[in-house]
């Protein structure tokens, strides 16, 4: 059976997560591994199993057997390094969000040439409960799609714990705090449940950093968002809702939902699989009201379970593309740049 090679640059927290799906994979084969950091590193390929480690990208992009690369560094550098992997003729893997703004999105787009390129966002959708979903909102049976929402609001702990790195709250290296580290796995899930078909045509929001005395749940010097709120009016009379927040001065509370003409389904996209009432049909029953069900699980196609999965089956050509290609990255990093435009002018704004 063919397999992919792969190159995973940066070797942070979240490069566990790629060895290990990568390992699950029959088509994904990790064979080096690079970080700026030399025991960090060696260490994870020693953890892995991997080949080769080395200490830059370039020296990684040089070795033959890299088929394809992962980019699981920071926001604020991957961009350059993306355009240095398509240049050496890789596939290219970037982990979320995307970029730091579409304009960077739409440079990996024009250099992408006849390379698989796609983003991590999608992690979510490999699911049972979203293919469940999905096939709910495809057979029609909400009627017409009104609302689409998420509200995700995560209480802050007695006392700060495990801060995050300082660039994962700084608006120059991240391009943002938890709108893109958590909503784009927030709109990518919304966005696969309902086909793709929402198409944001404006936007009004606003965003706060954490209060005063939730200061120290974050590094010195943190900038970005901890909590968001914004309204996307769609085309087709959809309204899009979403509003995330971490160490908030508010009590934990995760929904998201889609509400059709007829009926409506309550969705919980960090279930874990095989939780019975992971997705809830609510509809309408002629003098009864609204009645409620658990539906049934929908199983994730076999050859889709998980996002390297996925990615490597797209470069194999076994599939069309990957699930989230950049054409539907760029549609989620030009809502999230314009709700971003739409907090700091404090009107609204178009989706271009």
């Amino acid at each position: 059976m063919a397999t992919v090679g792969f190159g995973i640059i940066g070797c942070g927290v979240i490069s566990g997560s790629h060895l290990k799906l990568a390992a699950a994979s029959s088509v994904a084969n990790v064979v080096a591994v690079a970080d700026v950091v030399e025991d960090r590193a060696k260490a994870r390929a020693e953890e892995f199993g991997v080949p080769a480690w080395y200490t830059t990208a370039e020296d990684l992009l040089q070795d033959e057997r890299v088929d394809a690369v992962v980019l699981a560094m920071p926001t604020g550098v991957r961009t350059p390094v993306a355009l240095k992997a398509l240049e050496h003729g890789k596939h290219v893997l970037i982990e979320k969000p995307i970029a730091l703004n579409a304009a960077e999105v739409e440079r990996i787009m024009a250099a992408r040439g006849d390379r698989v390129a796609a983003c991590c966002s999608s992690r979510m959708t490999f699911t049972d409960h979203a293919e469940t979903a999905r096939a709910c909102v495809a057979a029609g049976t909400l009627g017409d799609i009104r609302v689409v929402r998420v509200r995700a609001i995560q209480g802050a702990p007695a006392e700060p714990r495990n801060p995050p790195p300082p660039w994962r709250e700084s608006m120059a290296q991240n391009g943002g705090g938890i709108l893109v580290n958590w909503s784009c796995y927030d709109l990518d899930y919304l966005m696969y449940v309902t086909g793709w078909q929402l198409q944001p045509q404006s936007v009004m929001a606003a965003w706060w950093t954490p209060a005063r005395p939730m200061s120290a749940y974050v590094a010195p010097g943190s900038d970005a968002d901890a909590h968001y709120t914004a309204m996307i009016r769609c085309k087709n009379n959809i309204v899009l809702s979403m509003e995330r927040a971490e160490f908030a001065g508010a009590r934990t509370d995760q929904a998201w939902e889609i509400i059709g003409s007829h009926a409506s389904l309550r969705l919980n996209m960090q279930a874990k699989e095989g939780q019975p009432d992971a997705v809830q049909l609510d509809t309408f029953v002629p003098g009864k009201g609204i009645e409620s069900q658990a539906l049934d699980p929908v199983e994730t196609p076999a050859d889709r379970r998980n996002v390297v999965d996925d990615f490597a089956r797209a470069v194999l050509g076994e599939s069309e593309a990957p699930r989230t290609t950049l054409e539907r990255a760029l549609l989620m990093q030009k809502l999230t740049d314009a709700i971003y435009a739409s907090a700091e002018s404090g009107a609204s704004v178009s989706v271009s």
